[in-house]
């Protein structure tokens, strides 16, 4: 009997299978973070930006556009904008205005804050008029940021999965097709120079003073 019902399942769980594709985005900085693609160490105040990258198997087997927005933890979410996005293959933005603040709690994760822009949602997707995209790897845009006064630490900048946030890749057949899993970018925030320099002027002051209390007792 439970050959039998084995033998059954095999069959239904591979056509199931079958019926899914995979829908993928990526992030790339070139190298210009210093770290990995994924990765970048930045100053309280610098600007940097990365492409973005989508990678799907059929099904779908073509898609004419895609939706996501990006989230931040909240110690970091008062301190960095979207400040512009280029678009490739899927070229007509869903949302164009900028900047895009990460202040929007809906779709996100605890601990973490959604980008919008000042009168819609934020979606950083797009669509194409022409030729639907087909099964393969494209880069559909670049994005840049703008830190402004961001605390030291280290922070992960993520696609959304939750509602009404769903990052997902429309198909032709009007199928909507959620990534596998989240996309993440580590943003290492590190004291400015001249803070540094600050902070090393404030340790010798408070040396050259305690040395100086010691001699006076002495």
């Amino acid at each position: 009997m439970k050959k039998t019902i084995l033998s059954a399942l095999i069959p239904l769980f591979m056509a199931t299978s079958a019926a899914f594709g995979t829908v993928m985005l990526s992030f790339n900085d070139n190298g210009a973070g210093g770290g990995t693609a994924t990765s970048g160490t930045y100053n309280s105040t610098s600007t940097f930006s990365f492409d973005v990258l989508l990678a799907f198997t059929s099904p779908p087997t073509t898609s004419p556009g895609i939706s996501y927005w990006f989230e931040v933890p909240t110690a970091l979410a008062p301190f960095i904008s979207i400040t512009s996005e280029t678009y490739f293959n899927f070229t007509i933005g869903t949302d164009t205005n900028l900047p895009k603040t990460f202040s929007d709690s809906s779709g996100a994760d605890t601990g973490f804050l959604t980008d919008k822009s000042a009168t819609q949602a934020g979606d950083l997707g797009a669509t194409t008029t022409g030729t639907a995209l087909a099964p393969g790897t494209y880069t559909i845009a670049t994005i840049s940021f703008s830190l402004t006064g961001a605390p030291a630490g280290t922070y992960t900048l993520k696609t959304t999965d939750l509602s009404p946030k769903v990052s997902e890749l429309s198909g032709s057949d009007f199928s909507d097709n959620p990534l596998a899993s989240q996309a993440t970018y580590t943003i290492t925030v590190v004291p400015e120079p001249g803070t540094l320099s600050l902070l090393g002027l404030g340790g010798l002051g408070s040396l050259g003073l305690t040395v100086l209390r010691a001699r006076r007792r002495s």
